[in-house]
């Protein structure tokens, strides 16, 4: 039925079934004697049964390959969400975030949410292939090596982009303001993510570091060298204080966290231990080195909803032993450690699995053990390549939202995702969000949310589950929902990549001013059909108007009075749209600079312009320019 080339690969995957179970079997018997030699042989008699009837008799040919990434999946299904199973591309994935480098040209992209147009670039990193190339935020690639993009997977367009660095590659570009396409040869080369960044000066006193999601940053084997040139940079400029923004990193590497606290504490101070089922994932890792900052220097960690992990581990330690404040938003309480295990002959496959808890100096876990997914795991879906959306918070906005263009926005606010990321979200089976119940719980110990530790230092009390809670809590300003709107629809983003075509720039964000008219310029280039795409906004009366409307006539209950009644109410809503559009405007402003600064300046015009009206950065300066008060808080001891 299948040819010997099939054949041989079966054998060769039933023997390495095989070597692998004696091996874990004599690993078992090792530590919990003969009943697991039995239940641990039965098992794997089950499952290859199972893997012979499915390849042999099924009623259409499956791939070796298939079966055993299934079968594997299907092994990870009871477990926490942390524990996943990696092909290659996801490998490579990982091992660009956790290294920090790839071959490439240097750009992000993104479909916008249109499947079949082609990818648009919404960032470029400076200083690589595509920088020196003069591409520009707003660039359309319409083909590559001739091959048009439309209709293509991002995913695929993403791979053939990257290459081995000195390999070239033309892309052809369609660019705003220019009347023909044009081709544009580059060379690939090593594209090195920088996890810390200093945009620029945000105040004389302060020196601002961001590792925060607005680029892209991850903790990588990098991340230590850059922070300690950064620090330094910071304090030779004349800094009194220091912000450390965290805010919408996601985590990375365990020791890439506790080379951060390295920065900040004296050497032999413990950062964080963990605690596993083998000894060798049982540790304290402490700091190794002098501190970096000196100890009379000021720190505010910025953290929000989204810091996750390593973040956590870093604000926690600091915390713990009262090194600086933490401002912002609860953190998002992930305090599992994986361990990535490749799989297979050729190593091109992995297993990352959950094998420890941490604890922060203080002895707590910020493990938030509400949050389960599956049976008995925490609910959390990933979203793209580690967006982390709660399943909870998701039935939340569902459940008070009318519409499900409310939900959308609503996702794209509190969780920062891209359009088509929050359409992805709501295109999920429910059972593919919470499987079947179970009193089970398979992740990291759960912790009383109540049970109370104290910091290190000034004995201040903190506590475990549920995240870090900041030391002073500061909630960002939500955007109205006709901004969200406009952001959704990217007609902000074409905006600004359309006014930036016919400008001239200063070569620092900071020597730029907005026009004061920006604003009402934006309105006129709404005004033009082709640029507004049918955007039709609708205050929350008129759809009520609308839904009511079409309600009576289904039921042909429309009398006049009604309909005069209806009029009323619709005269009512244009004089709420005009209050929708006036609250507006300050935030379509912020909007249109933070989009032009990034096809402009990039990432570091980007950070500077997103920190005009941001409460919480606000908050950070204001502790750190009145030491009297950031040291009463940072010494206060609750009764």
């Amino acid at each position: 039925m299948f040819g010997a080339k099939f054949r041989r690969r079966f054998a060769i995957f039933t023997t390495l079934i095989g070597v692998l179970g004696v091996y874990l079997v004599l690993d078992s018997r090792l530590v919990t004697g003969e009943d697991a030699y039995e239940q641990l042989g039965r098992g794997f008699d089950e499952i290859n049964e199972a893997y012979r009837l499915l390849f042999n008799q099924y009623v259409n040919e499956l791939k070796p390959e298939d079966l055993s990434k299934a079968a594997i999946s299907g092994m990870l299904w009871d477990l926490d969400p942390y524990t996943t199973f990696f092909d290659s591309n996801d490998l490579k994935q990982l091992q660009i975030e956790t290294q920090g480098k790839f071959g490439g040209l240097g750009i992000m992209i993104s479909k916008r949410g249109k499947d079949d147009g082609p990818p648009v670039v919404m960032n470029v990193i400076e200083g690589t292939p595509a920088d020196t190339s003069k591409l520009v935020v707003g660039d359309r690639i319409i083909a590559i090596d001739g091959d048009p993009t439309f209709d293509k997977d991002l995913r695929k367009i993403v791979n053939t982009l990257r290459g081995d660095p000195g390999a070239g590659v033309t892309i052809k570009i369609e660019r705003p303001g220019m009347k023909e396409p044009f081709d544009q040869p580059i060379i690939r080369a090593r594209i090195d993510i920088s996890s810390v960044q200093i945009p620029g000066e945000v105040d004389p006193d302060i020196g601002y570091i961001s590792m925060s999601y607005l680029s892209s940053s991850r903790f990588t084997e990098r991340t230590g060298g850059e922070l300690q040139q950064a620090l330094i940079n910071s304090l030779n400029n004349g800094a009194t204080g220091i912000i450390l923004d965290l805010r919408g990193n996601p985590g990375g590497l365990l020791n890439a966290a506790v080379d951060v606290v390295d920065k900040f504490l004296p050497s032999n101070r413990l950062v964080v231990s963990t605690r596993g089922r083998l000894s060798d994932q049982s540790r304290s890792h402490k700091t190794r080195h002098d501190t970096i900052l000196p100890a009379d220097i000021p720190l505010v960690i910025l953290v929000d909803e989204r810091s996750a992990s390593a973040s956590e581990i870093v604000a926690g330690a600091i915390q713990d032993w009262d090194r600086g404040l933490i401002v912002g938003a609860q953190t998002f309480g992930k305090g599992s450690v994986q361990t990535v295990r490749q799989l297979g002959r050729l190593g091109d496959k992995a297993l990352k699995l959950t094998t420890a808890a941490y604890y922060t100096p203080s002895g707590r876990s910020i493990h938030n053990a509400e949050k389960r997914r599956y049976r008995g795991g925490p609910i959390e879906i990933t979203v793209g390549n580690s967006t982390q959306v709660s399943a909870y918070e998701l039935f939340g906005i569902i459940g008070q939202a009318e519409r499900r263009d409310d939900v959308i926005i609503e996702l794209e606010e509190r969780f920062g995702l891209e359009n088509h990321l929050a359409e992805e979200v709501l295109g999920m089976r429910l059972e593919g969000l919470l499987g079947l119940a179970s009193s089970e719980h398979n992740g990291p110990e759960d912790i009383d949310p109540e049970k109370v530790f104290t910091t290190r230092v000034n004995k201040r009390k903190v506590y475990g589950g549920g995240g870090i809670k900041p030391d002073v809590v500061v909630q960002q300003e939500r955007r109205p929902r006709l901004v969200m709107s406009l952001l959704r629809e990217g007609l902000i983003f074409d905006f600004a990549v359309d006014f930036a075509t016919s400008q001239s720039f200063p070569n620092r964000f900071e020597d730029y001013t907005l026009p004061e008219d920006i604003v009402d310029q934006f309105w006129t280039f709404m005004a033009d059909s082709a640029n507004a795409e049918g955007f039709d906004y609708k205050t929350d009366t008129e759809i009520q108007v609308q839904e009511v409307e079409k309600s009576l006539k289904e039921k042909d209950v429309l009398s006049d009075d009604t309909i005069t009644a209806l009029n009323q109410l619709s005269q009512v809503a244009e004089r709420e749209r005009e209050v929708d559009y006036n609250k507006a405007e300050p935030y379509i402003r912020l909007e249109i600079e933070r989009a032009l600064a990034n096809r402009v300046w990039g990432t570091n015009g980007k950070i500077l312009a997103t920190l005009k009206g941001d409460k919480q950065f606000q908050e950070a300066v204001r502790l750190l320019k009145d030491r009297a008060v950031y040291d009463k808080k940072l010494a206060l001891v609750e009764e």
